[in-house]
């Protein structure tokens, strides 16, 4: 199965992963196990752009000159080069990207630093991410830092243990605040623990004023439990042969989700006391 009639399949012994060429040119990659790939088919480096960047604004110079972002699922890192593709857009002053980035699996991470042959325009943003990506595969935590552009940590871990850690190795008192967050693993069915109420109160205490969250799911109950968690929801964009994904945010306006899945979401609104 390729997605642009290319298969570009790796050794057995790192199964079971294989690499695909998506209908953008961009790789991704398939585990063969789940049936499932880290990006749409229809175009990985589109829906890094469209559903991350662009819908969490990076390219509008709302964030001021430092733009603090939260990556759960790096995967092959390609959300983080949309970031910078879309902070090097006219308009946006330039910011600086600050991010932390967290990913379960560190064979994605070599994998994905080890393959050639990429777009130009996605090289241009993606070359440089990826000696930082083999060695937090390799040692579980790396920076990659380039001066007046990003400061970008790249985590090796479950999230939900790693992002509070990095917190208390860096003797921060309070929780960082981020203006955007990708939400980005494996489908609930597959990584059901990320999209957990437990965890998604993580990662919304964690939401600056404003701030705003995108993700591929539009899972009612991702929603509701975000809904739940006092975020605005909306709708995310399509990308490809894919359905709208989910926006949450603090302070924000979001393009409203259909009458029918408002007024079910309704119920699961906190209420003032």
């Amino acid at each position: 199965m390729c997605a642009a009639g290319e298969d570009h399949s790796l050794p057995k012994e790192i199964s079971p992963w294989e690499a695909l060429r998506t209908h953008d040119g961009a790789w991704t990659l398939m585990h063969r196990g789940l049936g499932q790939a880290c990006h749409s088919l229809s175009g990985a480096w589109l829906q890094a752009r469209e559903r991350y960047a662009l819908a969490c604004r990076l390219d509008r110079g709302v964030w001021g000159s430092r733009v603090r972002l939260l990556d759960i699922g790096t995967g092959l890192g390609l959300n983080l080069a949309a970031a910078l593709w879309a902070l090097d857009r006219p308009g946006t002053g330039q910011a600086f990207l600050d991010a932390h980035s967290f990913e379960i699996a560190p064979e994605v991470l070599r994998l994905a630093a080890a393959l050639e042959d990429w777009p130009a325009e996605i090289e241009r943003y993606h070359q440089p991410l990826r000696a930082a990506m083999l060695a937090a595969a390799q040692r579980g935590v790396a920076h990659f830092q380039q001066a007046g552009v990003a400061s970008i940590w790249f985590h090796v871990g479950d999230a939900r243990v790693r992002l509070p850690e990095c917190e208390a190795a860096a003797g921060e008192g309070a929780p960082r605040a981020f203006d955007a967050v990708f939400l980005d693993p494996f489908s609930p069915q597959v990584q059901g623990d990320l999209w957990s109420e437990e965890f998604l109160q993580q990662v919304a205490a964690r939401m600056a004023t404003p701030g705003i969250l995108s993700t591929y799911s539009a899972s009612f109950r991702v929603r509701s439990r975000l809904v739940a968690l006092g975020l605005e929801v909306g709708r995310g964009p399509r990308v490809g042969t894919k359905s709208s994904g989910t926006l949450a945010a603090k302070g924000l306006k979001l393009e409203p989700l259909e009458p029918r899945t408002q007024r079910r979401l309704a119920r699961h609104r906190p209420r003032c006391a």
